[in-house]
């Protein structure tokens, strides 16, 4: 009877894949990973507020370049420590003057009785950062003492490519409807017809919506990937577009060149992707989210970041708008990022809407499965898929997003046909389970 109910205290379900706090089942899980939540290139000599799977924090560089990831406010009397002064020793609560180094200990207390020891007793919610290729990340979990390797993500180790950070994006809605919108590939020959997937030349031969690519979700040590595929140019051959998510929340794709830069499509097939463009998803709470974005180049363009630059500024929405719309989002189709925000920040919450599923939501339903699965292990105290050992520090992570031509290959083993009532009511007609 006891362990009965022990399995019911740690069922997951779909709600808890939106629910970010700390006490929630998603929440335990998110905190067992590193997430990104700065840039070092961002972070000065002034501090940084940020809040992160629902808690408000400050984040800091003291004059020595040690990196610090403290609680909001000060535990004397509550005082926001985004104000401040940043020194060689850590941050100075304006209020008082407590000093606090980068693992949350007080080191000096300027109005308490000279000699008094009250300082050692004090130690302020902290949370351990690493940098890596220009991202910092934090953990949060509650073995802070002893956190796993941060992964070292290809894209953020130098391989003699070149590297671009892209301005951090800020979203008002759940972080779950952007991530796992990328195992929804349909959407790309439907949603984004006019703009960067219709509108190239190479889009129009790969993503048409008269004539689509097939796909295939396929699960993987890190998550699962989408591989959308059409006949090569030879019977031997295959074009083929790979998307890779990551947990807890990583999208790798590969056809940065082809869809936003136009490079030479002839080259391109010939020789695949030369880009990994990698964005880390970070919650701040269950209804606002962060997004830090790299690309990693490492073909023969020699001015890529500039030209991706370039052909991204024509992306402009190509509607007119009558004059008595006054839909808030108007104008945006001709603009992938504008579609993605109106078509995912207006779903709502996960647990609070209705929906239908189809086989076409084969992905979305394996991206829901794999992070229920995830979530499970972590709140039973397991390791979830992810999260490195240690002997895997030094081991880089690469994750599959290739795309050209390659060799045709078989379909995977493991895929199985999708129908209504699978997976715990999603499938063709089904409702998800809202518990």
């Amino acid at each position: 009877m006891k362990a009965d109910r022990a399995k019911q205290r740690v069922e997951v379900t779909n709600a808890d894949l939106v629910h970010v706090s700390r006490g929630t089942s998603g929440g335990e899980w998110f905190r067992r990973y590193w997430l990104a939540v700065g840039t070092s290139a961002d972070l000065r000599d002034v501090p940084v507020r940020v809040k992160l799977l629902g808690e408000e924090l400050v984040l800091f560089r003291d004059l020595n370049g040690r990196i610090g990831l403290v609680g909001l406010h000060c535990p004397h009397r509550g005082s926001s420590l985004e104000y401040g002064d940043i020194e060689e020793r850590g941050i100075r609560c304006p209020y008082h003057g407590w000093l606090f180094d980068v693992s949350g200990q007080c080191l000096e207390q300027p109005a308490e009785p000279k000699g008094n020891l009250f300082h050692q007793k004090i130690r302020h919610l902290s949370y351990p950062v690493k940098e890596l290729g220009g991202l910092i990340f934090a953990h949060l979990g509650r073995d802070s003492a002893s956190p796993p390797p941060l992964p070292r993500y290809s894209p953020l180790i130098d391989r003699g490519g070149i590297r671009q950070i892209e301005p951090v994006r800020y979203y008002d809605y759940n972080w779950l409807n952007f991530y796992e919108n990328s195992a929804d590939p349909s959407h790309l020959w439907v949603l984004h017809r006019q703009s960067g997937y219709g509108a190239q030349s190479w889009g129009n031969q790969f993503f048409s919506s008269e004539d689509p690519p097939s796909y295939e979700a396929i699960e993987t040590d890190y998550g699962m990937k989408m591989v959308m595929t059409k006949p090569g140019p030879t019977p031997d051959t295959e074009y083929v577009d790979t998307m890779s998510l990551a947990l807890p929340s990583i999208i790798q794709v590969g056809d940065t060149e082809f869809i936003h830069a136009r490079l030479d499509d002839a080259t391109l097939m010939k020789e695949g992707s030369h880009c990994e463009h990698i964005l880390f998803l970070t919650p701040n709470d269950d209804d606002h989210f962060m997004i830090f974005t790299i690309d990693y180049y490492t073909g023969r363009e020699l001015n890529f970041f500039a030209r991706l630059a370039e052909m991204r500024s024509q992306e402009a929405p190509k509607e007119k708008v009558k004059e008595y719309d006054k839909r808030p989002y108007m104008p945006y189709k001709g603009n992938v990022r504008l579609e993605d925000i109106v078509t995912q920040g207006t779903q709502g919450l996960l647990d609070q809407r209705e929906e239908h599923l189809g086989v076409s939501d084969r992905g979305v339903i394996m991206l829901r499965r794999i992070l229920r699965e995830a979530i499970q292990t972590a709140v039973g105290g397991g390791r979830p898929k992810g999260v490195i050992e240690k002997r895997e520090a030094e081991t880089p992570v690469e994750l599959d997003s290739f795309t050209g031509v390659r060799a045709k290959t078989p379909p995977h083993p493991s895929l199985s046909p999708v129908v209504g009532g699978e997976d715990k009511g999603e499938g063709a007609g089904g409702k998800h389970d809202p518990r």
